[in-house]
């Protein structure tokens, strides 16, 4: 019987995310407070049949993304299935890392998502870790290579395919500072209780690139502020780590949810204002996820999470109660 082996990897939310001024390298310093969310992306890799890696890519089920493929609104074929896809890149990372070619090796790589598609929740970069994870374990248990390399090592090299890969194949909560490479975990008492969010994808992709420029044009005429300093406030990170009860918690820890993507993200996009501005009992906060365009909004319970959900999927909105750690 054929190897296979699979691997999955989280989206993502930014619970805080200061962007400085553009550098000269064309990076934008972050600080980041990133957590992950249940919405796994699934990489699988066997055997191909022709040498190098070809790609294949289905929709997780149980996802927002098979609502949104159901209604046309989304379009499984925006994915590139070549050299552009960071699974393929991730996969190649690991391959040269290993003195390999990808002449040396037939790869066949099976994506199943279910994070939105350019929502701002890391879907692509979650991809690469699954893809640098599933290639690491497949070249051993195949007898191409002798060893894996280790953890260490794939979040080296995770770093030069996007800030947020490195956080992918990591996982939980960490604050992220450099462009959003330099990641330290966040330790949480496993008495504390996972935060309960609904993710309210949009019919539509915004391309995290243009969504940096357009800060970059709005603080150049003064649309938008500058940051206020490129540091986590440590008083989220203690409102994470409290024990207090549960409503206390969530509402201290939305006194500081911050992004600075999310003006401009607006402006390119007006129709996300209206999603933010949804009221429905338990809602605490809403806010854009990373680039947008999709809109987190965080509940005070599981119950209430799941009753948003319900309801906005009523009206014909797409929408995902998760959890975060």
């Amino acid at each position: 019987m054929s190897v296979q082996v699979s691997k999955t990897a989280p989206g993502k939310i930014n619970l805080f995310f200061a962007v400085g001024d553009v550098q000269e390298n064309g990076y934008h310093p972050v600080a980041s407070l990133y957590s992950s969310v249940s919405l796994l992306e699934k990489v699988t890799v066997s055997e191909g049949i022709s040498q190098g890696i070809s790609q294949s890519i289905s929709i997780a089920v149980e996802s927002p993304l098979a609502e949104m493929a159901a209604s046309g609104a989304f379009d499984i074929a925006s994915v590139p299935l070549d050299e552009k896809n960071l699974a393929y890149r991730g996969a190649l990372a690991v391959i040269d890392a290993q003195g390999l070619s990808v002449e040396d090796v037939s790869l066949h790589l099976h994506i199943e998502k279910a994070v939105p598609v350019a929502g701002g929740m890391g879907g692509g970069s979650a991809d690469a870790a699954a893809a640098m994870a599933a290639v690491n374990e497949y070249l051993v248990r195949t007898d191409v290579v002798a060893t894996e390399l280790s953890g260490e090592h794939l979040l080296e090299l995770a770093a030069p395919l996007g800030a947020d890969v490195p956080f992918a194949l990591q996982g939980g909560i960490s604050v992220g500072l450099g462009v959003g490479d330099q990641l330290t975990p966040v330790e949480l008492s496993e008495a504390i209780q996972p935060l309960h969010l609904v993710m309210v994808p949009a019919s539509f992709g915004l391309s995290t690139p243009h969504v940096f420029a357009e800060l970059d044009r709005g603080r150049a005429v003064g649309d938008y502020p500058s940051t206020n300093g490129l540091e986590v406030p440590e008083a989220l990170l203690e409102a994470l780590r409290a024990q207090s009860a549960p409503i206390a918690r969530i509402c201290e820890i939305a006194r500081y949810i911050e992004n600075d993507l999310a003006a401009p993200a607006c402006a390119l996009a007006p129709e996300l204002k209206k999603t933010l501005a949804i009221q429905h009992e338990g809602i605490i906060s809403s806010f854009v996820s990373g680039s947008g365009p999709t809109i987190a909004f965080l509940m005070d319970s599981a119950e209430s999470a799941h009753q948003l959900e319900a309801a906005l999927k009523r009206k014909g909105r797409f929408a995902v109660a998760v959890e975060a750690p």
